[in-house]
């Protein structure tokens, strides 16, 4: 069958026709993106649900401020699906000096966007995705779609220079008093 003309086109049952080339796939390789995504944070909230309160030896061997995340990460009940964080930077690190949009804070929207890109950058090369937002001067919006990457996003940001303050779930972690373990 020729189809040559548009009416010949609008002819064709599509639905009819893509169940034809997914006949004898595996369904695991005709799920999108998201679906895909949702399964596993599906997969990741159940396996966390089904170990409850956070692990008691676990805990015993975290500083006190991770424990502390660690049960408040429990009690908000993400860890399997998305999760914010807000960084705060401290004053004075800004570079360019251009200050496009009036305002007397001390990090440049410029300096905003490279430092945001490349954190953003950073983290995906180590396997973590993350969306970076400039909010508030000073302060960044952190959005991980993969909550339970969260806690080495998090010890990711601490151990930056830039940063003087990480809150995540309610818990305010300052950069000096973080230890790396």
């Amino acid at each position: 069958m020729s189809l040559s003309t548009p009416n010949d086109w609008s002819a064709v049952d599509w639905n009819k026709l893509e169940e034809d080339w997914s006949d004898g796939d595996d369904p695991e390789l005709l799920k999108n993106e998201d679906e895909a995504l949702q399964a596993e944070m599906e997969k990741k909230k159940a396996e966390l649900e089904e170990e409850g309160a956070p692990n008691m030896r676990r805990l015993a061997r975290m500083d006190p401020q991770q424990a502390k995340q660690a049960v408040a990460n429990a009690d908000a009940g993400n860890q399997g699906g998305p999760t914010m964080m807000f960084v705060d930077l401290k004053s004075n690190m800004g570079q360019s000096g251009v200050n496009t949009d009036g305002s007397d804070r001390t990090w440049f929207e410029e300096d905003l966007n490279f430092i945001s890109q490349q954190w953003k950058d950073l983290l995906k090369t180590a396997g973590f995705d993350a969306t970076l937002y400039n909010i508030e001067g000073d302060r960044l919006l952190v959005s991980v779609q993969k909550g339970w990457h969260g806690m080495d996003i998090r010890n990711f940001f601490l151990t930056r220079p830039e940063v003087t303050m990480l809150t995540w779930n309610g818990v305010e972690t300052m950069a000096q008093d973080y230890v790396e373990v």
